[in-house]
């Protein structure tokens, strides 16, 4: 009886040995003749070239009249209870003169200064804009001289033809760029108020302001189709009648003059 037992043991351990050894070969024949017969992976999604940066068309409805507005808080319409500045007021009289559609771009940012203008104007969203616009308004430098009021406390002829020295390279080159792009367009450069002009050192504030007016009107003048708008005379009597809770920044009476002031130049 024992001897019936380790003899059907032995032969049990024999069957299994053979099925392992009959299942590694299967297993290897078929890796082998598998891997001629198998199909290839799929070939990697062929990944689209890096974009090459191009000017961004811009969609121009014909019949309309294109308006572009570049530069700071007065561009975009700061201390305005509704914010149309004015540029908002220059529009609405084009409308009302010209009878035509006008489309308004208008990228004012507040605290803009000269040098992050003259940046922006490499970037080709904004270069496409630049390209399909029939006016370009352009209100920049406030920050640069007045640094938010800052600079009031250093009035000096040094420290003023510094910022002079630094600003008017950038404001020439910020109108190359726009003439480059643009050969066509009317640019229209607003000039500055002085909003300290009942403050102390008013005889100061107001020739650092005509002076930077004047040289500003100088690069202007470089250009065809190039006007400095002027705004100075606007505010200079009754200041404080034009400006907003900031005293800084126009209200809605002072962006309406400037708008009014800009919309005369405008011909049809």
């Amino acid at each position: 009886m024992r001897e019936k037992a380790i003899r059907w043991t032995m032969i049990m351990g024999l069957v299994s040995g053979l099925l392992w050894v009959g299942g590694l070969v299967f297993a290897m024949h078929d890796y082998f003749t598998g891997a001629a017969t198998a199909q290839p992976p799929p070939a990697p999604i062929e990944q689209p070239a890096a974009a090459i940066s191009v000017l961004a068309p811009v969609a121009v409805k014909e019949g309309t009249f294109r308006v572009l507005a570049l530069g700071d808080s007065l561009t975009k319409g700061t201390g305005d209870p509704e914010r149309k500045g004015y540029v908002g007021h220059a529009v609405a009289d084009m409308k009302a003169k010209s009878g035509k559609e006008i489309v308004l771009e208008n990228l004012g940012i507040d605290g803009q200064t000269s040098n992050q203008l003259a940046a922006s104007l490499g970037q080709a969203p904004i270069q496409a804009q630049v390209k399909a616009a029939d006016i370009i308004l352009v209100s920049i430098g406030g920050n640069d001289l007045f640094r938010g009021g800052q600079a009031m406390g250093d009035l000096s002829e040094t420290r003023i033809k510094e910022t002079e020295d630094a600003y008017l390279p950038q404001l020439d080159g910020i109108l190359k760029q726009l003439r480059e792009h643009n050969p066509t367009a009317r640019i229209f450069l607003i000039g500055l108020y002085n909003p300290f002009s009942e403050l102390k050192d008013s005889v100061t504030t107001t020739k650092i302001v005509r002076d930077w007016n004047y040289k500003s009107s100088e690069i202007a003048a470089k250009y065809t189709l190039t006007v400095l708008v002027p705004t100075f005379d606007l505010f200079q009597l009754k200041v404080q009648d034009y400006l907003a809770k900031d005293l800084f920044h126009p209200n809605a009476a002072g962006y309406r003059l400037i708008g009014d002031r800009l919309a005369s130049l405008i011909t049809w």
